[in-house]
């Protein structure tokens, strides 16, 4: 019987991506959340919305745009192994801290552009 030839090398790279499965019961609640936020959103957005753009549904697209990029990217986050965030957690922290302190300075007062 001729053996069949693996990659082990390819194999190796993109191990760090397929390591585990979906955990369904927090991916089915965390779209319910998301859908549940949404509409919310929608709910109390579209009057203004209106009277602002003439269009109701203008709040909504922004918000269903962040969430998809937000899905996306807690997707991403979820097929890389936790241990690399392990090694990195310092470095994450000062940047998140940073950030913080950054909102401070550089963002806006609710209401004024």
């Amino acid at each position: 019987m001729a053996k069949k030839k693996t990659q082990t090398g390819k194999k190796k790279k993109f191990q760090l991506f397929t390591k585990g499965s979906v955990d369904y019961i927090i991916w089915i609640t965390v779209m319910i959340l998301v859908a549940f936020g949404l509409i919310m959103v929608l709910s109390a957005s579209a009057p203004s919305a209106l009277s602002e753009t003439d269009d109701s549904y203008s709040y909504i697209r922004k918000q269903a745009i962040s969430a998809v990029i937000g899905l996306v990217a807690m997707m991403a986050c979820s097929k890389v192994d936790y241990h690399i965030f392990r090694k990195l957690k310092w470095i994450i922290y000062i940047v998140f801290i940073v950030l913080l302190v950054l909102v401070g300075f550089v963002g806006m007062e609710a209401g004024r552009c």
